[in-house]
């Protein structure tokens, strides 16, 4: 609790920018930190916010670094964080190939993910195989697919 009080002043345009993100933005995670700067400008305390939220206070400060950095763009998730992808969805030699699999036996996934274990050498759950059909076609079966 030692140290320099800080506090987040904001023009009313940042101010209107962080509301709306707040309300409207597509991450949650992306959302709070919104509502951290502006919880901030109202007064509350680096720990106190690091309470609500159940965080270190060096997060809220980091991203109220973030926020003086690069304004409500640095409260973003920087690309590169969490896991690659098993299959990449733009990569279409392998997506063609998933596709003709799951086409020849559309009921039963366990020898698709087989076949796909032994021709790509990727191993994948039933789960994640779902995933990236719906993701790469918008509908989970290939019946689906078919009646678009």
């Amino acid at each position: 609790m030692q140290g320099e009080k800080r506090y987040i002043k904001l023009t009313k345009e940042e101010q209107t920018n962080l509301e709306k993100g707040r309300k409207t933005g597509k991450k949650a995670s992306f959302r709070q930190r919104c509502h951290y700067i502006l919880l901030s400008h109202q007064g509350m305390k680096v720990h106190e916010i690091a309470e609500i939220y159940q965080v270190s206070r060096q997060s809220i400060t980091r991203w109220f670094d973030r926020f003086e950095e690069a304004n409500i763009d640095g409260l973003h998730t920087a690309k590169g964080q969490g896991r690659d992808p098993i299959v990449r969805i733009d990569n279409e030699a392998e997506i063609a190939l998933i596709e003709k699999l799951v086409e020849a036996s559309p009921q039963n996934l366990n020898p698709v993910l087989a076949k796909i274990e032994e021709e790509l050498g990727k191993t994948m759950s039933k789960r994640t195989l779902k995933r990236l059909l719906v993701k790469k076609t918008g509908c989970g079966s290939v019946s689906e697919r078919k009646q678009l």
